[in-house]
């Protein structure tokens, strides 16, 4: 059975039984961007899972610089083959502020944090990624890894305690990332809760109703201001109170945007790795040649990562950007101010880039995905979630040799990225 509005697929490999068709008119009384060939409806009927989706394969095939749809109601441009994605990505004709901040297309009703750093251009994102650059380079991380190592051989321990079966969202995914981060900032690991939901509801699509991201915005830039406050009165060596040092005594950052900056830190350190951990973990049990191969041959873990993480198709959308002028993408005339959305899973299964894109190579070289991003939004914590990816999936195949799934997952909706909600396991 399927969804009313859903295609029937394979749910572990995303795999379609029926060709795809864009809607031709899904809503008649908003115009496309200009007259010409169908309008695709975005985002796609929800999948569960994290192989490759078929609408971005039938795009990049057949129209790879397609018209969408945006949640808002906006119209824009979808790209979904490697070097059209980089292009939009890399190229600053491509504004992320003009697509956050000015009267323009939206990819929803409802701005979040447009004082972030996700929002800015060069130089003002120059600026405040300076502010944080030099505490998620590649030294820094390894410098790292053996707290985190330490980290995971606690959280294995309550896991072994626990006993099977179990969930290992609550028991690994989740409190991993929410540790690491809030120790590098400073902030209290005790509110993971809190903080999962509003990650998910600053990442929705459709999951929610607009208001209900707006009151998820103003509760957790409610918390990061009382945080903001306490640090204030207790400085201490972590990054929060140097950011705080550089608002107060160097200007360096106004106080929204110091708000907004570690409300980003927040979600991204804890929620998209939480996701990433969850969607890896499943990935090798749900195929359980994969982990054995693994478990056999452990000095693998760092190559396969990053092929899990290429494989993995876990965002259905990318940031908006707006083109500042007049340009020609994918053979496609796009006019100053319209929107572009740039998708880094579908660039990351282009065939022209990875042979055999939807096989599951563990021990694939090159692979120069871009799960991480490019161009100066390219994630600046990649090398730490990197350390914690590796050290988790290390540990779980010496310590549980005989993981396998205790069920079937379940799946977080109608949000930007696609992850397990749930994934029990048994050993």
């Amino acid at each position: 059975m399927t969804e009313p509005g859903t295609d029937p697929r394979n749910t572990s490999t995303g795999q379609q039984t029926q060709p795809f068709t864009p809607n031709p008119n899904p809503n008649p009384n908003r115009p496309s961007i200009e007259p010409g060939p169908p309008t695709c409806p975005f985002p796609f009927p929800h999948q569960d899972g994290l192989g490759p989706i078929p609408e971005f394969a039938a795009l990049r095939r057949d129209n790879p610089c397609a018209r969408i749809r945006l949640p808002s109601g906006d119209p824009a441009w979808l790209v979904t083959r490697y070097a059209d994605v980089r292009t939009v990505l890399g190229d600053p004709r491509f504004s992320r502020t003009r697509a956050t901040r000015s009267p323009g297309p939206r990819m929803a009703a409802v701005p979040t944090l447009p004082d972030s750093i996700l929002a800015a251009d060069p130089p003002e994102h120059t600026r405040l990624r300076k502010l944080v650059a030099a505490a998620f380079t590649a030294r820094r991380a390894e410098a790292m890894r053996h707290d985190i190592a330490g980290l995971v051989a606690d959280l294995l321990d309550a896991l072994t305690d626990h006993g099977p079966p179990a969930d290992l969202v609550p028991l690994l995914c989740r409190p991993l990332p929410l540790a690491v981060i809030c120790d590098l900032l400073g902030t209290p690991r005790e509110h993971g809760d809190r903080l999962d939901t509003w990650c998910d509801a600053l990442r929705s699509l459709t999951a929610i109703p607009d208001t209900a991201v707006t009151d998820a915005v103003i509760e957790m830039t409610g918390y990061m201001t009382t945080l903001i406050a306490a640090k204030r009165n207790h400085p201490a060596d972590d990054m929060l109170s140097a950011l705080i040092a550089a608002r107060d005594h160097e200007e360096r950052l106004t106080e929204d945007e110091l708000i907004s900056f570690c409300v980003v830190l927040l979600a991204g350190g804890y929620g998209t790795t939480a996701d990433r951990l969850a969607g890896l973990i499943h990935l090798l049990l749900d195929t359980p040649t994969h982990y054995h191969r693994l478990r056999d041959r452990p000095e693998m873990v760092p190559t396969a990562v990053e092929e899990l993480l290429r494989y993995a198709q876990t965002n259905v959308q990318a940031n908006l950007r707006v083109a500042t002028e007049p340009m020609t993408l994918a053979g496609v005339r796009i006019a100053g101010g319209e929107a572009v959305m740039a998708v880094n899973s579908a660039a990351n299964h282009d065939d022209s880039v990875f042979p055999d894109p939807e096989d599951l190579d563990l021990t694939r070289t090159p692979n120069p995905h871009l799960a991480f991003g490019h161009g100066v939004h390219h994630c600046v914590g990649a090398q730490l979630a990197r350390a914690q990816l590796q050290e988790a999936v290390t540990a779980l195949l010496h310590r549980f040799p005989t993981l396998r799934q205790a069920g079937p997952p379940t799946w977080k909706s109608g949000l930007k990225t696609r992850a397990p909600r749930t994934l029990p396991i048994t050993w």
